[in-house]
């Protein structure tokens, strides 16, 4: 081969690799922004979709499996679902029914830890949060968010 052809093929190559890694950062930062602003407009739209829901966070490095019960006044299951908890995602869900007052929240973590939240006088709207392996000591949490 010439010299010029290897000279072309070389600044070709230099070129593929510059615009692969001043793109592919900047792609991914427009992709991040676009999950961002359609989760905001989403939020915005069902801002009522926030009440009687429950989020649940895994801070941890292991998938959990999460119970999460809803029991009236006289302990009865009004709502009872299970979740995988995959490590760094949230999962968000409204109680298909209003807790009321009176009324527990048990949570299950692995079949293994259990909390109970009791739901306040007061508390129309909330929102529950739990929080998986947040802290070593205590891998579940629990705490209620009023609108």
């Amino acid at each position: 081969m010439s010299g010029k052809k290897i000279l072309i093929i070389f600044a070709g190559i230099c070129l593929l690799l510059v615009s692969a890694v001043i793109l592919n950062p900047s792609t991914q930062h427009t992709s991040l922004i676009s999950k961002e602003e359609n989760s905001s407009e989403t939020n915005n739209s069902n801002e009522r979709d926030i009440f009687n829901s429950f989020i649940i966070n895994n801070w941890g490095n292991a998938n959990h499996k999460v119970n999460v019960e809803l029991l009236d006044s006289k302990n009865n299951s009004e709502f009872s679902k299970s979740y995988t908890s995959v490590p760094g995602e949230s999962i968000e869900k409204k109680f298909p029914v209003t807790p009321k007052s009176g009324e527990k929240i048990v949570v299950t973590l692995d079949n293994k830890i259990t909390k109970t939240q009791t739901v306040e006088e007061g508390s129309t709207g909330l929102s529950l949060y739990i929080d998986v392996d947040m802290v070593t000591s205590d891998p579940l949490g629990l705490s209620i968010v009023l609108p």
